[in-house]
């Protein structure tokens, strides 16, 4: 086990992790200290601990908000039916030609 010293809304904090993980927490809390520190400056009256706890809703209904999409996204491929796929492979292959079109006429 190691422990960092991290930094959030200019307080230290002294944190263990395993070993190998020192810089992803350096990052993390990089992270939770830009958004916790654009809070305090929108909220100057909050308590730390207030703070923390808005800081941590606002992350999780981001993450939330990116897990939702991308079940959409996975969702989405599903829709496509095999005209649908046909027509772009034809698009692609039609690409990829003239592409090699050009770089023959470049060759001469």
């Amino acid at each position: 086990m190691s422990q960092v010293e991290i930094r959030v809304n200019d307080r230290e904090y002294r944190v263990t992790c395993e070993a190998g993980q020192e810089e992803r927490l350096q990052q993390l809390a990089a992270f939770l200290d830009k958004r916790a520190s654009a809070m305090a400056a929108e909220l100057p009256d909050v308590s730390d601990a207030r703070l923390m706890l808005l800081s941590a809703l606002t992350i999780c209904d981001e993450l939330f908000e990116a897990r939702e999409q991308l079940e959409d996204m996975d969702g989405a491929g599903e829709a496509l039916d095999p005209d649908t796929m046909g027509g772009a492979s034809r698009a692609v292959e039609a690409a990829a030609k003239r592409v090699n079109d050009i770089a023959s006429k470049l060759d001469n």
